[in-house]
């Protein structure tokens, strides 16, 4: 499908700011690959060449942060980090709430791991190539043997690095943390990955005004789903406790939880 028509199918009630607003921060992508993220690109590709993976990662990583910084000079956004981003180096599903559009830059700037991705990554070209390339994966669901080859290289690439998963499952297009979805949380409770759980707000206010937001992320803890006596008992308690958290910061930075989010009439 065509980007722009993609965008206009999955964006079609929001404001056409908000729309040009996406538009703006996924096409400044191209820039960036030409510009100050260059060096990284072609180290990284270097080091593709050579099969080193782990320089390879790493250098596309460095040049993911570039996006965010992008994104927070053309927003003029106001980030705020609330504490030390604990983030381990390996071996962890590192969850993050879901918002829209707009978080995967701040992401790859604050939290700076590859992602668990999903098949509608796919479709945002440049953006899909460089997260493949920074060692992010794209979980496959479409068939159980393509759901076990997923699993098994997630587990294998949990050896060197961690991944950032959205538990919600999809962009919630609100500050109100969404209910948990089974797959990656009934993954991490059988195969006994550990979570870190990370949140953000102010996202939500792109949806109205795409400049001067708030933004802040908070490192909230580190858990071991094994330790629960159900995945279910742990999936209740990860969302009681984004859900408690995602309140606290909320009030802290002054964020609206219900913002409007269509179209003016």
């Amino acid at each position: 499908m065509n980007p722009l028509k993609f965008m206009e199918s999955r964006l079609g009630r929001f404001s056409p700011k908000y729309r040009k607003l996406v538009l703006r921060t996924y096409v400044v992508t191209l820039r960036l690959v030409l510009t100050v993220a260059f060096p990284n690109m072609v180290a990284g590709i270097f080091y593709a060449i050579i099969g080193n993976r782990e320089k390879q990662y790493v250098s596309f990583l460095k040049g993911s942060k570039t996006w965010g910084t992008a994104v927070i000079k053309m927003t003029k956004t106001d980030l705020m980090i609330k504490n030390e981003m604990q983030i381990p180096e390996r071996g962890h599903m590192i969850f993050l709430n879901h918002v829209n559009e707009i978080d995967f830059p701040y992401d790859c700037l604050v939290v700076n791991k590859p992602y668990l991705a999903n098949q509608v990554i796919k479709k945002t070209l440049v953006a899909y190539w460089w997260m493949k390339a920074m060692g992010s994966q794209v979980f496959e669901t479409s068939k159980a043997a393509t759901i076990a080859v997923s699993v098994r290289n997630l587990i294998k690439g949990l050896s060197t690095t961690s991944y950032i998963v959205y538990p919600e499952g999809h962009n919630s297009y609100s500050e109100i943390i969404q209910p948990m979805q089974k797959g990656m949380i009934k993954l991490a409770y059988e195969n006994k990955i550990p979570v870190v759980v990370v949140l953000k707000s102010g996202i939500t206010t792109y949806q109205t005004e795409p400049m001067f937001a708030k933004v802040a992320y908070k490192f909230i803890g580190r858990y071991e789903p094994w330790t629960y006596a159900s995945w279910e008992s742990f999936r209740d308690f990860l969302y009681e406790t984004m859900s408690k958290e995602k309140i606290a910061l909320d009030s802290e930075i002054g964020t609206v939880r219900e913002p409007v989010s269509s179209k003016s009439k």
